[in-house]
């Protein structure tokens, strides 16, 4: 095989895969945000002239540009254990799927680093038109794996680990631990983000009922859930606003919910009044939920009101 020859080639055909790159990414994208399926990372990347060569070699390949399938690869790190297959869906309604290679069914714990659901696929048939008539011929790859696998996996690449054969004997043993950690975590953290979900369900069924139960310990779920219905045609704050919220709320000594409920019911009038006052700059939209509860402590309690500020004039 001349060398030489099949570099000019790839370079050659660098552009077609650039565009299919791009064009995937954009596909994959929309469909992942349609979905509402958060991503840890997604990246992209088309081999370099010499990492092509190399595996030509190594695969002794008599037709590469055919046989070689993860010229154009996509990775997605996707949070936890249960968006895999959410996002195989996607990738298989938004592309034609030629393989899928799972390595993570049926693995060894001391294989933890290496996994992930390995998918090979082309643009879809019925794309047609100048801007696919290139790309829909070629073939791309499509790695989906969790947070803590790609970490393994990025840590053990460093370290020059292709399998746990590599591995010295006398550091094995650390290495398999290492491995049963990040394995654990894994499952924890799909454990947790359940019983979380199951916990905000809960929480939202319970300020739901005709008297809501209020003696509920304020958290981000209680919170929001609470504002949520308190406050159903206002604006919704974003989480980490929500989150100052009760910090304030904690500094002041403030740690149920009845505690918002009452002083709210105590300074509406003023909260409106002080509504009226921003007006302008709110171009008739109002406070968010958390404006209005924050509003309200500012009305009624000085300590809460005085805390915040110090608060702000440390920052």
């Amino acid at each position: 095989m001349d060398l030489h020859k099949l570099k000019l080639e790839f370079e050659k055909k660098r552009p077609t895969y650039e565009r299919l790159k791009d064009e995937a990414v954009f596909i994959l994208d929309e469909a992942l945000n349609r979905k509402n399926i958060k991503v840890h990372l997604f990246v992209s990347r088309v081999k370099s002239a010499k990492s092509f060569i190399d595996k030509v070699k190594r695969k002794q390949s008599e037709k590469p540009f055919q046989e070689i399938q993860d010229i154009v690869g996509l990775r997605v790190v996707c949070l936890f254990l249960s968006d895999i297959p959410r996002i195989g869906d996607v990738l298989r309604s938004s592309f034609e799927v030629l393989s899928e290679d799972n390595k993570i069914e049926d693995y060894e714990v001391s294989s933890f680093g290496y996994l992930s659901v390995h998918f090979i696929a082309k643009m879809k048939r019925e794309f047609a038109g100048p801007r696919y008539d290139e790309i829909k011929r070629v073939s791309f790859e499509i790695q989906v794996r969790t947070i803590t696998m790609d970490a393994w996996a990025t840590i053990s690449h460093y370290l020059d680990y292709k399998s746990d054969r590599d591995v010295p004997k006398e550091l094995r043993r650390d290495f398999y631990a290492l491995s049963g950690l990040f394995y654990v975590a894994d499952t924890h953290f799909e454990t947790f983000f359940k019983s979380r979900e199951e916990s905000r369900a809960t929480i939202t069924k319970l300020f739901q009922k005709p008297e809501p139960q209020l003696d509920q310990e304020i958290n981000l779920d209680s919170l929001t859930a609470y504002l949520h219905k308190k406050f159903p045609n206002r604006r919704h704050a974003e989480p980490k606003f929500v989150s100052e919220l009760i910090g304030e709320l904690s500094r002041a000594g403030y740690s149920k919910i009845r505690a918002i409920e009452d002083t709210l019911e105590k300074a509406w009038q003023g909260v409106l009044a002080h509504e009226k006052t921003f007006a302008y700059f709110l171009q008739g939209e109002g406070f968010y939920d958390v404006g209005v509860v924050r509003a309200a402590f500012d009305i009624t309690d000085h300590n809460f009101l005085r805390l915040r500020r110090a608060s702000y004039e440390v920052e």
